[in-house]
Formats: structure tokens, sequence, C-alpha cells
């Protein structure tokens, strides 16, 4: 027997396949959108000058929200839902140092370790507390100097990338992540600006910056402390690798933690910076392109000596820190025999970094 629909029946029945397919479709096109325009704002985030596929790579495939900021060639921040942030930063190289866009080579109780790879740059990280929503997520911050050669262009690009990742640092195969940003985007600002390089090569493996508490015998040092011996109650030493890094540091102390000499190599554009800031605001004291060598200031607490390197000057100094686990501030040692200690110090390793960048030997540091 043949069976009749009615023609209400239908209506019935296809009105709610009809909402189905228009749910759907809204569904389809919403998501397909809101992928193009995540990608669309990552495209032109930073003045262009982001690779997706490393954002992406890094920080996660979620819904991403990008921020423009000022203040530099490019200043944006990324994050994404789920994943990651980042803050990009590219800039003229004396203006970002300038602005402390940089990465110093101490921060806090950490040294930055270099980045290495052919790249001149540093990496530094510490927890990141002030952000709940990230979890367990660890801040890192990678900063690249780019030398550029040519007419047309800056004299050189700092790209500085400050990212919030989830992992523990203490995984090797976690932290190149921190550089792939900063690596990609390089390539792109070099492009942008017309800044003739050397780029490096891709980030394979990247050092865990170092904390103060991870020291060891000054003579079993091997990076940037090596080669000084045991001297004024100094009998410990925190190191970083040398990795043809922009700024250099050995850290000594005594075993009681109430002596401490820092000892920083600054090259290019950190030691023009530097140079800078003491002819600026140095009221007469420090190092400048006029007293290219010094024992100390008169406040006793930094020498320094120079050798000429390819890229301009390279400054060597000694920090003289007397703050003892109390915090009280104690007057440098200024003994004869102390202060022919601290110029040997000195000496030997101005000469050994300036021999690892190429570098001129280091002059002669005055007594008195």
């Amino acid at each position: 027997m043949a069976v009749t629909v009615s023609r209400g029946l239908r209506l019935a029945v296809g009105a709610p396949l009809a909402l189905i397919v228009l749910v759907a479709g809204f569904l389809l096109f919403h998501g397909d959108f809101g992928r193009w325009s995540d990608n669309s704002a990552l495209d032109d985030a930073c003045a262009g000058l982001l690779d997706r596929s490393a954002v992406r790579g890094v920080l996660g495939t979620g819904d991403a929200d990008v921020e423009g900021l000022g203040g530099a060639l490019a200043h944006c921040r990324v994050t994404v839902e789920g994943g990651g942030s980042a803050e990009i930063q590219v800039d003229d190289t004396a203006q970002a140092l300038r602005s402390a866009a940089g990465v110093p080579a101490a921060g806090g109780d950490g040294l930055a370790v270099p980045v290495g790879h052919g790249w001149s740059g540093l990496f530094n990280a510490e927890f990141d507390t002030s952000r709940p929503e990230q979890g367990n997520g660890v801040e890192g911050t990678v900063l690249l100097l780019l030398t550029c050669t040519g007419t047309g262009g800056p004299d050189g690009l700092a790209v500085s990338v400050r990212s919030t990742l989830d992992g523990s640092l203490d995984d090797p195969a976690n932290r190149p992540r921190y550089a792939r940003i900063a690596t990609s985007t390089a390539a792109e600002a070099a492009k942008a600006q017309h800044c003739a390089t050397q780029l490096g090569s891709s980030v394979k493996s990247l050092g865990l910056p170092v904390t103060k508490d991870q020291y060891q015998p000054i003579g079993s040092a091997d990076g940037t402390c090596a080669g000084l011996s045991a001297a004024r109650g100094l009998r410990v030493a925190t190191e970083t690798a040398r990795g043809g890094a922009p700024t250099e540091m050995c850290r000594l102390a005594d075993t009681a933690g109430t002596l401490e000499d820092d000892l920083t190599a600054f090259f290019g554009p950190y030691a023009e910076e530097e140079l800078r800031y003491h002819e600026e605001r140095g009221y007469g004291e420090g190092p400048t392109h006029d007293r290219p060598a010094r024992q100390r200031t008169a406040d006793g607490r930094v020498g320094w000596t120079s050798a000429e390197c390819l890229d301009g000057r390279a400054l060597f100094t000694v920090r003289v820190g007397t703050a003892g686990a109390s915090g009280s501030v104690r007057k440098p040692p200024s003994a004869a025999a102390d202060l022919v200690a601290e110029r040997t110090l000195l000496t030997a390793f101005a000469a050994r970094s300036a021999k690892a960048h190429g570098c001129s030997a280091p002059r002669p540091i005055p007594a008195g």
C-alpha cells in the first residue's frame, strides 16, 4: 500500500534539517574566518616582521590576540589561548640598548648565556610569578644583535623576544623554542631594513642561564672565568660559556659570601653604550674613550681596561663588590697587595676575552 506524506509533514521535517545545515555552515564559516583573522593579524603584527609558522610553532595553534606596542621600529605582543605569549621588539641597536631593551649579562642573581650558533646574542630566564594563568610558565628573553654593512640601512639592529612558555628549562629540548621567534624575526628585519649582515644558523641547543649558587673553585673554571687564580680571599667562580656573546661576565666570591667581584667584558654596541653612559653621566668617573684604562674610580669600586676590535673598542671592567649576606656595604680593599691582585685578575680576564673575540691585546692598567 502506498504511503502519502503530507506537505505539512514535509515542512515539519525539513525545517530542523535546514536549521542544522545553516548552523553547521555558520560554524564552519566562523571557524575558517577566525583562523583567517588570526593569521592575518599575525602576518601584519610587528610591521610584518613575524614568521607566522615560527610564532605558531612556539606559542601554539589556539586563538591569537595581537597587540601593537610603540616606541621602536617594530613592537608587539602575541598571546595564544591555551599556549604561550611573546613580546617582540625590533629597533636600532643603540636605541634598544639605551632604552634597556637588551638582556643584561647579569639579571638579579643569574648570568645570561650566549645564544651561539653564529649569533651575537644572549639568553636569560626567570619564572614568571605575576601571571597565574600561565601556570608553571617560564619567562625567557633572547636578544640578538645584528651588525649592518653597506649603505641605506642602520648601523645595527637589536631583536628582543620575551616569551612565557610552558615546560621546564631543565629539559634541553625546551630551551631552543625561546630563540626560534627571535631568529626568524631577525632574518625578516634584516631584509626589511636593508641591513646587509651575517645571520646565524638554526638554534638547535641553548644553554641554561646560570644562577648565583652554581659556583665552582676558581681553578676549575673553563668558561668566562678560565685562567684566573684565587686571590684576595676570592675562591669560587660563577661563569658561562663564551659563545661569541656581546657581553661576558665572570663573578668571583669568597666562600662566606662577604666579598664579590664582577668581571665584565663589553663588545661592539654594548661597549659603545657603556662608554657613552659614562661620558654623559659619569661626572668625570668611569671609563670613556679618553680614559682607556684605570685602576679604580675615586670611590674605589670600578677598574677597567680596553682593547681594539673589528667592531670598535672593547671594554673590560672589574666591579669590586663588598656587600655581605646581611646587605651591609663595606669599604673596598685598598692595601697594595689587594690592588696588585685586582689588576692581575682584570688583566688575565681581559686578555682571554679579547683573544676569543679576535681583538688586540688589552691596554696595560696603570697602578694607583
